[in-house]
């Protein structure tokens, strides 16, 4: 084999390997970076890949608390990231729910109150 042929098939063996490894680590990346709340009501978050697109206008008591919580990349793992105004928020709801647990407008006219 010449020299030449050598230089091409070491050249063309490098730049496939160049072409792998982009491929490889772009598909890495772009499922480590798609990180957000997977559903879209109440005090119950999951974080994941799975974000819904749009979530329907309907009201679940502790969707006021949600503003204070995130999801976040954290040492390679999608994770949930709590304000501390997430807890009392909760604790807030939480509490008007065994409060008033008998009585649904009172439920929502405390839980209107947490998270302010």
């Amino acid at each position: 084999m010449t020299k030449s042929k050598k230089l091409f098939y070491g050249i063309s063996a490098t730049v496939l390997l160049i072409v792998l490894a982009v491929i490889i680590f772009s598909f890495r990346s772009s499922s480590l970076h798609k990180c957000g709340i997977e559903n879209c009501h109440g005090l119950d978050i999951t974080c994941g890949p799975n974000v819904p697109k749009q979530c329907t206008m309907m009201y679940m008591l502790g969707d006021r608390c949600r503003q204070y919580v995130s999801c976040e990349i954290i040492e390679g793992r999608c994770q949930l990231v709590k304000k501390v105004e997430f807890e009392e928020c909760k604790f807030c709801v939480e509490k008007c729910l065994e409060d008033y647990k008998n009585d649904v407008v009172e439920i929502h006219r405390c839980e209107s109150e947490c998270g302010r």
